[in-house]
């Protein structure tokens, strides 16, 4: 193929690669973000495969390759060409018949060099095009980036045009040419070393799954502390999620990796491609703090973590190790904590996530140990993802409910203590029921 352009890459894409290193080959299908896209019912094939078409033309990071080079790392920006997209029948006209099928197709790695970072097929039940499906590697697209282009891909579908888009390579000449990039690699090496060992652990490739819950009063609860205290929806749920991981855990701190998404400067808070990167987050409670101390205590915290998460990972181990700080990758943290801001929309009336718990597999043996994961909508998603080394048994669906429990104690300012909170879950958390995902 024609390189169109050749470029460094974005502090998100070095992140990304970098990240990778840690899994190794036979973790590489850990990068592909699995989507699924519902097609109006007139929609057909051609008209399908020309929408994605027109993203591929209009998205440079969907037909990028990286490379090491004479200066580094180095991103080559393939000119556009039609890619084949295939269409796969489907046994039955349903959603867990594409995505099983869906399911087979990220399990297959894509490697970064070549210049194709997804692969897409049209899922057709009788011949009529049902659904768009598209694993793209998570280089190319972070989740903030997914969402971009489910919204674009049906402008496209419903006959929409696109116009011009930011692009990563544009994003890593300003950032080369920003002055403030260093200053955040100076921060972290005051501060590096405050977390825990147990949670940068590698090692555990025991079996994960994910226990869901949806909460309507977690919502309100965090919503009322959120105003009352001034403080983010999310710190809150972070607060809550510390405390019942700190319980479960019998610790008094715990090290997070903050999922920085970096995507509130424009132009590039529209840009398809990561921007995801891995900032740590220690907190400590104290059983006599309140509540409120608690969240404003974490709120403050985590600013701090979020603001720094936007730096070059290569400079920051670099200066690191010359400091006399030995340190091999900086983005790996076992705990992972990440709002995903708004949901899927509201769960089906029947769903087990209103009064219980939704199970969920996972094929992925390596990366993070634990993972919470928020979403809103008129409640709160909660899930919580754990080897089972890490919370064996029931315990992801036990801290799942203390989670919304705890944000409803919180709520009550009649609590003085955070070692008063009562983090019992509220619901029936059921028998795991897990299915591959």
């Amino acid at each position: 193929m024609t390189v169109e352009r050749r470029g460094p890459l974005t502090y998100g894409q070095l992140s990304v690669l970098r990240s990778l290193e840690v899994y190794g080959p036979a973790g590489q299908t850990v990068a592909n973000l699995v989507n699924i896209w519902e097609l109006p019912a007139w929609t057909d094939v051609l008209h399908a495969v020309d929408a994605w078409q027109e993203l591929v033309r209009a998205h440079e990071s969907l037909r990028t390759s990286y490379r090491e080079g004479r200066d580094g790392l180095e991103q080559i920006v393939h000119a556009y060409q039609p890619f084949p997209v295939p269409t796969v029948e489907l046994a039955q006209d349903t959603l867990s018949a594409v995505a099983e099928v869906s399911a087979t197709r990220a399990a297959e790695p894509i490697a970064v060099d070549t210049p194709v970072p997804w692969t897409a097929f049209v899922a057709t039940w009788q011949g009529d095009a049902v659904y768009f499906v598209a694993v793209i590697h998570h280089i190319a697209a972070d989740n903030g980036a997914v969402r971009i282009l489910e919204q674009q891909f049906g402008a496209l579908v419903e006959g929409g045009v696109l116009g011009p888009q930011p692009q990563p390579v544009d994003l890593a000449l300003a950032q080369q040419n920003d002055g403030r990039g260093d200053k955040p690699v100076e921060y972290w090496i005051g501060q590096w070393g405050n977390h825990l060992a147990e949670d940068r652990d590698p090692g555990d490739i025991s079996r994960r799954r994910r226990a869901m819950i949806y909460s309507l009063d977690g919502m309100r609860s965090a919503d009322e502390i959120s105003r009352r205290l001034n403080v983010s929806v999310q710190s809150v749920v972070l607060a809550a999620g510390s405390l019942a991981l700190m319980r479960t855990k019998q610790q008094d701190s715990i090290t997070f990796g903050l999922m920085t998404a970096n995507r509130l400067e424009e132009p590039w808070a529209s840009m398809v491609s990561s921007l995801n990167q891995c900032a740590p987050l220690t907190l400590r409670a104290d059983g006599d703090m309140s509540p409120s101390e608690f969240i404003s205590a974490v709120y403050r915290q985590s600013l701090n973590s979020y603001f720094n998460g936007h730096f070059d990972v290569d400079a920051l181990k670099n200066r690191l190790n010359e400091s006399g700080v030995p340190e091999t990758n900086p983005t790996h943290f076992s705990l992972h904590y990440n709002f995903l801001g708004k949901g899927d929309g509201e769960p089906a009336l029947d769903s087990p996530l209103w009064k219980s718990v939704d199970w969920r597999g996972s094929r992925q043996r390596i990366g993070p140990n634990f993972h919470l994961r928020v979403a809103a909508e008129r409640g709160l998603f909660i899930g919580v993802g754990a080897s089972e080394k890490y919370l064996p048994g029931q315990q992801p669906a036990v801290l799942a409910a203390s989670i919304e429990a705890g944000l409803l104690e919180m709520a009550d300012e009649s609590v003085r203590r955070i070692s008063d909170l009562s983090l019992a879950p509220l619901r029936d958390i059921g028998q795991e029921v897990c299915r591959q995902n």
